[in-house]
């Protein structure tokens, strides 16, 4: 499993409004692309910076910008005001399952 990490700069609201539109408009068709695995957000309010990790079966998906989304996540993260950081692709070594509780 591969996972392309982003990290974006934004206010707290900026970035609420980027997650949100990311649920509504590009989970869907990330759903169904071809090995996609599952996404997180981390947002730091202190440094306003946030992650996006999104995570593939193959290598060579990460960097095609088509089939992972990459053109609809820079669309997203354009109209909600964050500015996109850097972007890194990296094996995953672990996965521990995650229980997110209140």
């Amino acid at each position: 499993m591969f996972a392309r990490v982003t990290t974006f700069s934004g206010s707290p609201e900026d970035i609420a409004g980027g997650v949100e539109t990311f649920r509504e408009q590009a989970l869907p068709w990330m759903r169904e692309a071809t090995g996609f695995r599952g996404w997180i957000a981390l947002y730091d309010p202190d440094k306003q910076e946030s992650i996006g990790i999104t995570f593939w079966t193959d290598e060579a998906l990460i960097h095609d910008d088509v089939s992972s989304g990459a053109g609809l996540r820079d669309e997203i993260a354009r109209q909600a005001g964050a500015v996109q950081q850097s972007t890194g692709a990296y094996e995953v070594l672990a996965v521990e399952s995650l229980e997110l509780g209140d």
